[in-house]
């Protein structure tokens, strides 16, 4: 076989396993046959290693692998920062805040659904879900309307103080992608989103005369 047949036989293969279409057994036995020529002799030199993609400690076979994880992974959150930011709209005290919270819950809500319907295309089950501990006290923190807004929007600032360190996990995975381009630009779009809720939510606490680095009993109490 010449050399550039089992070049592009090697390039469809690579393609095909990083789609995540073929086990890594049947990979494995392509590449046998691809590298051993008619006459039973090694044809080609030994291809790279099949690519691994990463998200946070996390690696993947494949790019479908990873956007599975990640994205069933970043529904979950979504999903729950609209129930979450909903309850604390409820409670509000300040109409600023109150007012902010209204379109940070719209926001984070249409990203689970949208998350979950994308989920949903690519043939992925959602199954991810926030530690219960972690829920039941976000809910009972930022629902309480005896816990002042300046407060919450510490805790915030306590536990996102920088918005590049914040995104950073989503842009990693936005530069890993290099064949499914509609969840490329559908995370893209939320990347967007959510800058604008963590610039809002800092600015909000600049208004309030909080520091970025000021530690609040909530942020504690939460992280515990």
């Amino acid at each position: 076989m010449p050399d550039t047949d089992k070049q592009f036989e090697l390039r469809q293969l690579l393609k095909a396993y990083r789609k995540g279409l073929i086990s890594d057994e049947i990979f494995e036995e392509q590449m046998r046959e691809i590298q051993l020529g008619e006459d039973g002799r090694s044809a080609a030199t030994p291809s790279s290693p099949p690519r691994t993609y990463h998200v946070r400690d996390k690696t993947f076979a494949s790019e479908r692998e990873m956007l599975a994880c990640f994205v069933d992974e970043f529904r979950a959150g979504e999903a729950f920062g609209g129930v979450l930011f909903s309850l604390w709209a409820e409670v509000a005290q300040d109409p600023c805040i109150r007012g902010g919270l209204r379109v940070v819950c719209e926001r984070e809500a249409m990203h689970g659904r949208v998350l979950a319907a994308r989920l949903d295309e690519i043939g992925v089950k959602p199954a991810a879900s926030l530690p219960e501990s972690f829920r039941d006290a976000a809910r009972a923190r930022l629902g309480s309307a005896q816990v002042s807004d300046a407060d919450k929007i510490a805790d915030f600032l306590e536990r996102i103080p920088d918005e590049d360190a914040a995104i950073g996990p989503i842009r990693e995975v936005i530069e890993q992608i290099e064949d499914d381009v509609e969840t490329r630009a559908l995370l893209e779009n939320i990347l967007e989103d959510e800058r604008a809720t963590i610039r809002w939510f800092h600015a909000t606490g600049k208004a309030l005369g909080l520091s970025v680095n000021a530690s609040s009993e909530a942020a504690e109490t939460l992280a515990s």
